[in-house]
């Protein structure tokens, strides 16, 4: 995993959730443990598309559930440019 895009992202979630990044730990589940709600979920996809220039497809949310599956998909998405 790349270091700085897993820093860039720690920082995206905890601005979106209003959380210090030290917090948010890479291996925390957002939704039960980082209390995220579809409504924060939504908005945090939002500000990667925005950030990376992604087009997230619905159908690979599904598998997402903590900071390190954010990190990876972003990861496979930027790779396939």
């Amino acid at each position: 995993m790349n270091d700085q895009l897993t820093a860039e992202i720690r920082s995206l979630v905890a601005k979106v959730i209003k959380l210090p990044a030290e917090k948010v730990g890479l291996d925390a589940d957002i939704f039960s443990e980082l209390g995220v709600d579809s409504l924060l979920g939504v908005e945090i996809f939002a500000a990667l598309d925005k950030k990376y220039n992604l087009d997230i497809p619905e159908s690979r949310l599904e598998n997402v559930a903590t900071v390190r599956d954010i990190v990876k998909l972003v990861e496979e998405l930027t790779a396939k440019r």
